[in-house]
């Protein structure tokens, strides 16, 4: 009931604009009236965004974990050099790059990336220095 009040008052008062002032005040009105909707609109749109990016974060983070998991019973000794754990840390690894790709295209993320040495296990390289 109120936005109809509120949408009814800024119709009124743009038609007493635009019969009292002329056309460049109304004008002016609608201008303004624009700009707040816009600033509204860009405000609702990063609120958004910045929801959909901590849920990727979150994803980003369960998948690394779960691919650890994997890892860790893969090293186990009772799973050690099991074929089947391998393939499926190596598709986990694949998912989790996956991610970090979509993380680097889509959003303004600096990603560590990490080798692997002859045992398979993986280092983290150092990141980046910033240069100025």
């Amino acid at each position: 009931m109120n936005k109809i009040f509120l949408i009814v008052s800024v119709v009124f008062n743009a038609l007493l604009l635009m019969h009292v002032f002329g056309i460049i005040p109304f004008l002016l009105y609608v201008s303004a009236l624009l700009n707040v909707v816009l600033v509204w609109y860009i405000a609702n749109n990063l609120k958004e965004m910045n929801s959909f990016e901590e849920d990727v974060d979150s994803l980003m983070g369960s998948m690394a974990s779960f691919s650890d998991h994997i890892e860790n019973v893969h090293g186990l000794e009772m799973y050690y050099g099991d074929e089947t754990l391998k393939g499926l840390i190596d598709h986990s690894r694949i998912v989790v790059n996956n991610f970090v790709d979509f993380q680097e295209k889509y959003y303004d993320a600096e990603v560590r990336e990490s080798s692997a040495d002859e045992e398979g296990t993986y280092e983290e390289a150092p990141a980046p220095e910033d240069e100025e």
